[in-house]
């Protein structure tokens, strides 16, 4: 009767899940914590195999769907199945939707920030406020139930502690990405701990299956429309149960006219995309019915920015809730209100005998596959978001496999996606309607064999975990969905309405018929009966009703479900969350007690230390201009690797730039090409008669200098670049220069006159000089070694001086044989110097950059130590050597050490400074003390 469970294994190896930071193990296809597939689904195989070995995850922690928008048409359909019956024609739709919109939901997910810590703490404190009241929302009496409500208790006090950690000058000071992370963290916590968060089940089936019926009986009121004729539920019908100090009314949500008008373009663009004649009809039918419902009250209800919401008073519902609820034959050429509702919402007192607690939403939505192309996007649309989903069939549909079985198919996609087997087996409830028509053993043999079927489209391993009925022995829920309706009504002291009048007969003449069942349910009731009419009925046998209509095991295994999804996952996440939280918040306060000098990590250690400062006070002022002055040495270190980081990138500034001078300095060479400046090298002559007299007089005569014309070539490229190189030897520099001044200006970590904490004269502006013309030098040598690597590189000959083979110089040495004017062999020797001039050019900028790079990188490290040889030995090993700026830091912290002894003013500063330091290490060491309390205060009893 009851959820079966697999003990779970514990591999030892780990990793962490993208979606809730729980710690799984590694291979692990789901999450355990919110059921997040971490791999690709298996294949078929693989997953039956996965079935039989998967072991016992916990249930997985859904938001609740948020209506408010237009169901998204879906694409055209595959096929369109004609069958007899014309009133019950159905449409298939292309499989590969659902992958569609899990890829683009994923891309349009966005990171939101966290909220601000005063709404995490004014969460909380709201949570603590009715902490008397928590067991009302945990409707399940499962064992141990106090201890559990009492764990959660505490961690909303660990919550609440870590929520205050935000208001601490500290963190409010650290880096905001940490800070975010850390509120992310325990807004998660808070989160997953507000016991008051809505659950939202939704019951699904097709067409006439009972189940307004069964959401009655859940709620015990007899609320909703008495629909006749060919008329089902046309809107999604929302019951939110609310609390007794809140009044019962009916909201209508109408779409906007934008949600509107996005649903007729999705079933226009449906129409031209449809597959087949009769799938283009269907659509064009419903494309009428939207214009129909658009012209008959889109200027009532369809507004611009807000969408409309009418609300209609408790004592209103039963005359007006068909008007907006009810869905007309299909036959029917009335506008259909329904097409412009987006859903109805009830708000009715959650009374004793309440399934779910106050907040709670059930939804009911329209039957599938009736042939309603609304009502199958309106499915779609739901499914996406559920905790919980009652699959409801009728024994008027058992042998009606075709069309229940694209109801079980998009249910089976909806509940497996992302989501292990086992959490969606035991979120899915499949519940048969109408049992107590199953009155013989071949009736019932008939509905198990046409339910058999179903159990292919279920989840893997569900009949594993539900075993229902009396013997225990079926894997739905057989139901008497209208008795149970009526047995709730009657112990709730519900009159019957007329319309119900004749139903409540009939109720009485069943329990006449099931009164020995009856007896074994409840052995204390009278031996006989002889109640014909429903008043007639007393409460223990409504009791007695109830329990044999199988909904009370329903609601206790639905119950049973949420509770320990609330317990097993929000809590068991709320507990990694904070325990993220104090982890990041310990490792801050660490990271900030390294930059303040503090290397040990035991507070023990810290603590002593901090009790005898006062004695170091004159050694801590040596030690604190030794910091300052390290802090010299690791902002230069740091913005090498800045240089690093920019120079080694694909696409770097000084790459471009120098591709950039290249280009430029060829094309100043093409330009000089173009005035003439070549011409010398190219020479034409006539050839007189004398000299040949079989040649025709007029004939010319061409001699081409092509060595000399690659060396001109060559020396003109030389003079460009030299110029044209100052620009990217600029870049060059100033990619370790600009983080330079970052760290003078703004961090003031290499600003001499900040370290030496306003200090000046003598020495002091020695040094400053020093450093000043140290950054002009590192500029000048930029322009070096750009120049010199460029410039030797270009003197390779064997790569930079094409020969008479190369093409290019080919071309124009085939000059010679050319006929014509002077003048148009010197035109044509220009256009031929160009492609030489290129195969000259061609990859020095890519094969200087890294050497450029690369040497200029070199000379910045011999600024902070050099290798030198002392003697002329060949065998002798090199000696290091402080650089220039290593010479300038020692330099500087030599005189500042001098200075203390004759500057007042310095000591009084650096004294300062100790004190600050020392109150900014006893708030850390009092903020790393509390998180060590509060990482082991809530398992302390």
């Amino acid at each position: 009767m009851q959820f079966t469970r697999q003990a779970q294994q514990q591999p030892q190896q780990l990793m962490t899940c993208p979606q809730c930071d729980n710690v799984v193990p590694i291979g692990a296809p789901f999450c355990n914590i919110c059921g997040t597939r971490l791999y690709p689904p298996p294949t078929t195989a693989q997953a039956s195999a996965a079935a039989a070995a998967s072991g016992a995850a916990a249930s997985a922690a859904t938001t609740p769907a948020q209506p408010g928008a237009a169901p998204t048409a879906p694409a055209p359909p595959d096929s369109y199945d004609e069958e007899e019956d014309e009133e019950e024609e159905d449409y298939e739709y292309e499989e590969g939707e659902e992958e569609e919109e899990g890829e683009s939901g994923k891309a349009t997910q966005t990171a939101a920030p966290p909220p601000a810590p005063g709404e995490i703490h004014s969460l909380l404190q709201r949570l603590e406020e009715q902490v008397g009241q928590i067991d009302v929302y945990f409707p399940a009496n499962l064992p141990d139930k106090a201890q559990k409500i009492n764990a959660w208790k505490k961690q909303l006090q660990r919550a609440s502690a870590c929520a205050r950690l935000l208001e601490r000058p500290q963190i409010q000071q650290i880096e905001s990405q940490q800070a975010l992370r850390l509120r992310h963290h325990i807004a998660e916590a808070a989160r997953a701990l507000d016991y008051t968060r809505e659950y939202t089940v939704k019951l699904v089936g097709h067409a006439g299956a009972g189940k307004s019926t069964l959401l009655a009986a859940l709620i015990g009121r007899d609320i909703f429309p008495r629909l006749a004729g060919g008329a089902v539920t046309g809107v999604r019908t929302r019951v939110r149960l609310c609390r007794d100090d809140e009044p019962e009314e009916m909201h209508v949500h109408f779409l906007t006219r934008a949600a509107f008008g996005h649903l007729l373009s999705q079933t226009q663009q449906a129409i031209k995309t449809a597959p087949t004649q009769k799938m283009r009809e269907a659509l064009a039918a419903e494309l009428n019915i939207l214009l129909k419902a658009s012209e008959a009250f889109g200027d009532t209800y369809l507004k611009d920015d807000q969408p409309y919401v009418e609300i209609v008073p408790r004592e209103r519902w039963k005359t007006e809730s068909r008007r907006y609820i009810e869905e007309p034959a299909r036959d029917s050429e009335e506008p259909r209100l329904t097409r412009v509702i987006d859903y109805v919402e009830y708000r009715v007192h959650a009374g004793p005998r309440s399934v779910l607690p106050p907040n709670s939403v059930l939804v009911d939505l329209p039957g599938g596959a009736a042939g309603q192309i609304y009502h199958d996007l309106m499915l779609r649309e739901e499914l996406k978001q559920v905790d919980a989903l009652l699959l409801v069939i009728g024994n008027n549909r058992f042998g009606d496999d075709e069309r229940i079985q694209r109801i079980f198919e998009e249910v089976r996609q909806a509940v497996l996606q992302n989501r292990a087997f086992d959490v969606a087996s035991r979120m899915l409830f499949l519940v048969v309607t109408h049992w107590d028509e199953i009155n013989s053993p071949a009736s019932q043999e008939k509905a198990l064999g046409s339910l058999r079927p179903f159990l292919r489209e279920l989840p893997p391993g569900y009949a594993s975990y539900h075993r229902h009925g009396s013997r225990h022995t079926y894997f739905f829920y057989p139901l008497r969905a209208l008795d149970a309706l009526l047995a709730t009504l009657g112990l709730a002291g519900t009159s019957l309405d007329e319309e119900r009048q004749q139903e409540g007969r009939e109720y009485a003449g069943r329990l006449l018929g099931v009164y020995p069942e009856l007896l074994k349910v409840a052995p204390s009731l009278p031996p006989t009966t002889s109640a014909q009419e429903f008043e007639q009925v007393t409460r223990e046998q409504h009791e007695a009703m109830l329990q044999y209509s199988g909904l009370p095991e329903l609601t206790h295994d639905l119950q049973v479900f949420l509770t320990e999804n609330r317990y097993e996952v929000q809590l068991r996440h709320a507990e990694t969350q904070l325990a993220m939280a104090l982890q990041l918040t310990e490792d801050l306060c660490w990271e900030q007690m390294s930059q303040l000098g503090v290397e040990s990590h035991d507070l023990q250690e810290l603590q002593q230390e901090m009790r005898s400062r006062q004695a170091r006070r004159s050694a801590a002022r040596f030690e604190h201009l030794q910091r300052r002055t390290n802090a010299m040495l690791d902002a230069w270190n740091d913005a090498l690797r800045q240089f690093d980081s920019a120079i080694s990138s694909e696409k770097s500034v000084f790459q471009r730039v120098l591709q950039t001078a290249h280009e430029r300095a060829a094309q100043r060479v093409k330009i000089r090409i173009t005035q003439g400046h070549f011409d010398h090298y190219i020479k034409v002559g006539n050839r007189r008669p004398e000299d040949s007299p079989a040649m025709e007089i007029g004939n010319r005569w061409t001699d081409i200098d092509g060595w000399g014309l690659i060396k001109a070539l060559r020396q003109s490229l030389c003079m460009a670049l030299e110029r044209e190189l100052n620009d990217p030897a600029r870049t060059l520099a100033e990619a370790f220069l600009m983080p330079i001044a970052y760290k003078e200006e703004v961090d003031g970590s290499l600003d001499i006159n900040r370290v030496a904490l306003g200090e000046f004269g003598g020495e002091l502006d020695e040094i400053q000089k020093a450093y000043n013309k140290l950054k002009r030098s590192i500029r000048e040598k930029a322009r070096d070694i750009c120049l010199y690597v460029t410039l030797g590189e270009l003197l390779n000959e064997e790569k930079y001086a094409p020969t008479r083979e190369n093409p290019a110089v080919g071309a124009l040495y085939r000059l010679t044989n050319a006929q014509g004017k002077a003048e148009e062999i010197i035109q044509q020797a220009r256009r031929l110097m160009a492609p030489i001039l290129d195969t000259i050019c061609n990859g020095l900028a890519r094969s200087t950059e890294q050497r450029i790079a690369r040497l200029f990188r070199y000379e910045l490290d011999k600024l902070q130590e050099r290798q030198v040889y002392d003697s002329d030995r060949l065998e002798a090993q090199p000696v290091s050597q402080n650089g220039t700026f290593s010479d300038i830091v020692t330099r500087l912290y030599s005189h500042l050490t001098e200075r203390v002894h004759t500057s007042e003013a310095l000591r009084q500063q650096l004294d300062n400074l100790q004190a600050q330091r020392e109150a900014a290490l006893d708030q850390w060491v009092d903020l790393i003390q509390e998180v060590e309390a509060l990482k082991t205060i809530h398992r302390q009893e």
